[in-house]
């Protein structure tokens, strides 16, 4: 998805980003793996701040059966709580800043 920068004058470009957030385009998304027998996964991302709102979709049956749950939001990042499992699981998550 384009961004138009802050001097951006060609309304062409704006009306291209409007039209692709209202596809569902999203510029704020990530991927994350929850390493084996840990409990707590940092993600660093730079789309975050403190308060964000991070939204997971697991990417398999393991993943999706995973206990998580978001244990803390920072600039520039965040702190996942999890169940240790004996395997690693994978999500795609979207940051959502207040």
């Amino acid at each position: 998805m384009i961004v138009p920068g802050n001097g951006e004058k060609d309304l062409a470009k704006f009306a291209q980003a409007i039209r692709e957030m209202a596809q569902g385009g999203s510029n704020a998304l990530g991927d994350v793996t929850l390493a084996a027998d840990t409990i707590s996964t940092d993600v660093e991302d730079s789309r975050c701040s403190e308060g964000a709102k991070i939204d997971l979709c697991p990417l398999s049956a393991a993943s999706a059966d995973a206990r998580v749950w978001l244990a803390a939001t920072r600039r520039g990042g965040f702190t996942l709580g999890h169940d240790a499992a004996g395997t690693n699981r994978s999500f795609r998550y979207e940051v959502r800043r207040p």
